[in-house]
C-alpha cells in the first residue's frame, strides 16, 4: 500500500470517527470543543514521542452538533515527518489560517464513540493524558477499521478561516 493511500484511509477513517456517533449532543459537552490536530509524531498504536509538540497539518471541529474537516494553509515548517515541507505545524504557533469542510453530523458519548460507515457500526474508545486525547477502536471491528489508536490535541491559537 502507498504512503499518499494510507494517508487517505487514516484521514477517512479520523473523519468516520465523529460522524453519527450516538450519544450526548456535542454542545451538551465541551470537551469536545475548539480544533484538533493529529500529533504528527504519533504512530499506528504508538503514541507520539514528543508529548504532540508538532501537530499534523490535518484536523477536526467537534461543534455545533456538526464534524468539520480542517487543515492548516500556509504552513513552511520543515521538521515535519518525512522531511515534507509544509505538511506539519508546531502546536505553540500563535496563529494559523485553515480551510474547511463539513463532514456530517456529529454526536458524542461521554465513554465511547460509535461510527457508523459502510453499513457497520463501529465502536471506539477514548482517554485523556496530560498532552492529548487517545483513541481507539473496539476488538469487534468493522471490516473499514484498523487497528490504529488516534492521537489528538486541541489547538489553542488564533484561527483565521480561508474564505
Amino acid at each position: 500500500m502507498t504512503g499518499h493511500l494510507r494517508t487517505m484511509i487514516a484521514a477517512t477513517m479520523l473523519a468516520a470517527l465523529t460522524v453519527m456517533m450516538p450519544g450526548l449532543p456535542a454542545a451538551a459537552d465541551d470537551s469536545w470543543g475548539g480544533t484538533w490536530f493529529t500529533c504528527e509524531f504519533a504512530r499506528s498504536q504508538t503514541p507520539p514521542d514528543d508529548e504532540c509538540a508538532m501537530f499534523d497539518d490535518e484536523g477536526f471541529r467537534f461543534s455545533n452538533g456538526r464534524f468539520t474537516y480542517v487543515r492548516i494553509t500556509k504552513s513552511d515548517e520543515t521538521a515535519c515527518r518525512g522531511e515534507k515541507v509544509g505538511q506539519c505545524f508546531r502546536r505553540d504557533r500563535p496563529a494559523i489560517t485553515i480551510s474547511t469542510s463539513d463532514r456530517g453530523k456529529l454526536d458524542l458519548g461521554p465513554e465511547r464513540i460509535r461510527v457508523k460507515y459502510l453499513f457497520c457500526t463501529q465502536t471506539f474508545y477514548f482517554k485523556d493524558t496530560e498532552h492529548y486525547r487517545e483513541i481507539w477502536p473496539d476488538e469487534d471491528r468493522c471490516f473499514w477499521a484498523r487497528k490504529r489508536h488516534f492521537y489528538i490535541a486541541r489547538y489553542d491559537g488564533e484561527i483565521t478561516e480561508r474564505q
